[in-house]
């Protein structure tokens, strides 16, 4: 399919189809963009960041858990405010792309 698209076969970098997460930065498939781009020193700080939200998420209370109070305030904003839609206003134009990567983020946090 690459060849497809026009990229020469040996510079694609083939997945096998079970590999699990493959749209998440986490995964194998986001991890080595990164690692190209920045180094895997730099990358292995991400997952160890990444790590501790997701440490932070199971062993914190409710009352003081980040993620799910920021899931809770999506939900009371949707479903009691009315409020269908989220406003992300990028204030430089080197976040342009800041908006969309939410969007992504989000899709990827409720399992689209």
């Amino acid at each position: 399919l690459v060849e497809k698209f026009g990229i020469d076969p040996n510079n694609a970098f083939a997945f096998w189809d079970w590999v699990g997460g493959r749209y998440s930065v986490c995964s194998a498939v986001g991890v080595l963009p990164l690692s190209l781009q920045y180094g895997f020193s730099v990358v292995e700080k991400f997952l160890k960041g990444a790590s501790s939200v997701d440490q932070h998420f199971q062993s914190t209370p409710i009352e003081k858990n980040i993620p799910v109070l920021l899931g809770l305030l999506s939900v009371w904003n949707v479903s009691f405010l009315g409020y269908p839609a989220r406003a992300i206003l990028p204030y430089s134009q080197a976040l342009e792309k800041f908006a969309p990567h939410i969007q992504q983020v989000s899709m990827e946090s409720n399992g689209k």
